[in-house]
């Protein structure tokens, strides 16, 4: 695995796998367009943790990024989270799932580690993510071991009253509540043998399907067969089954009835669909929008400066002198110009912040941090 080096790359490029092996890295353009965009704010900025900490925030306070955040930091703990995965697959001694596979179960899980940890308190969210990629797949791993060790009627036992809400969400009211009467009366009921388990335990007795119909009958007054029952609760566990670990096929895997190729070939790259330039077109749109919007509030604040200050900027970025060239020019004091021009730039800086805050109340400081690179870059190209 080649080791990146440049923030671009760490920020934006994802592993590649073909055949469970590692083969190079994939690079996103929207996330590469992002990173660059916020590296041409801060070109100081070079430092990986400065970025982690950056979008970190930018995930915690701001709803309509994290979607972007997520990405990339995804990205970033690319390396960490393949590392963390090899260590535990040969533990697993299971052939149903590759290192690829367990390798998608880990990095799902960063937005609940960027949740649980604050780098600010901690040596790195590297480090943090490390442990934790490989406390996901075990864990992982051992409840789909327990949910298939588990019989039918030893899952059922598992589950709490909440848990089979959930599992029966999508059906008709009045079925889930048949099916969760149904599951009330059958832990009454049942009691699994003590030579077998709660794992094993085998379907219940044709004694005690009775005893459970005449609960239920006690319970709501309907009277229900002991057939019936038991297919309510056999599609309640399978759902409870189902949902918690859906069915996973490798990418990897070969194509069925084929001799040659496995299924990641015929994955097509929705990057070039319609959607996607759809999308692109949007984006564009929305950044000249922003970028215009941003010109007519700096203009704007310009035109408000009395004539000397106005004339102090042109002199400053449009001749490009000095402030001892302009104090000589204007016959003042060099600490007179410096003063203006601080006084002027604060003005500016304080519009930008003011129309950042207007788009997004919650502004993190290292934004507004920013604004003031942003603001002399745009003085620089404005008087030029």
């Amino acid at each position: 695995m080649r080791v990146r080096q440049s923030i671009p790359e760490l920020f934006s490029t994802f592993l590649r796998f073909e055949s469970d092996q590692v083969t190079s890295w994939i690079r996103d353009s929207r996330l590469h367009r992002s990173i660059q965009q916020h590296l041409a704010q801060t070109p100081e900025e070079t430092a990986d943790r400065f970025w982690v900490m950056y979008w970190h925030r930018a995930w915690i306070k701001d709803e309509t990024r994290q979607a972007l955040a997520t990405g990339h930091i995804s990205a970033y703990l690319q390396e960490a989270c393949y590392w963390s995965v090899q260590k535990v697959v040969p533990k697993t001694q299971s052939i149903q799932f590759q290192l690829a596979d367990l390798f998608q179960v880990a990095i799902a899980s960063v937005p609940k580690i960027l949740k649980a940890c604050d780098p600010d308190e901690r040596a790195s969210l590297k480090t943090y993510a490390s442990s934790a990629f490989g406390n996901v797949v075990r864990d992982w791993l051992r409840q789909k071991r327990e949910i298939d060790l588990c019989s039918h009627w030893g899952l059922l036992l598992k589950l709490s009253r909440k848990r089979v809400i959930e599992v029966l969400q999508g059906l008709t009211p009045q079925t889930i509540e048949q099916y969760l009467t149904a599951w009330k009366c059958f832990e009454l009921c049942y009691v699994p043998a003590k030579t077998l388990g709660m794992r094993q335990s085998n379907a219940p007795s044709a004694e005690v399907w009775s005893a459970i119909a005449t609960q239920y009958t006690k319970a709501t007054g309907e009277t229900v067969s002991p057939a019936t029952l038991e297919r309510w609760l056999t599609d309640c566990a399978n759902r409870a089954r189902e949902q918690s670990f859906p069915s996973v096929g490798s990418l990897n895997a070969p194509k069925i009835g084929q001799d040659e190729g496995e299924l990641q070939d015929d994955v097509t790259d929705s990057r070039n669909s319609l959607l996607a330039e759809l999308i692109e077109q949007e984006e564009q749109q929305e950044r000249l929008d922003q970028r215009s919007r941003l010109n007519q509030v700096l203009e704007t604040a310009i035109a408000e400066f009395d004539t000397s200050v106005q004339q102090l900027l042109q002199l400053y970025y449009q001749q490009q002198l000095t402030q001892q060239q302009i104090a000589k020019q204007l016959e003042v004091q060099q600490y007179t110009v410096s003063r203006k021009l601080s006084k002027a730039r604060e003005t500016l800086l304080l519009k930008l912040v003011r129309w950042s805050q207007a788009i997004n109340p919650e502004t993190d400081p290292e934004v507004i941090k920013s604004m003031g690179l942003v603001l002399e870059e745009w003085l620089q190209k404005h008087y030029s």
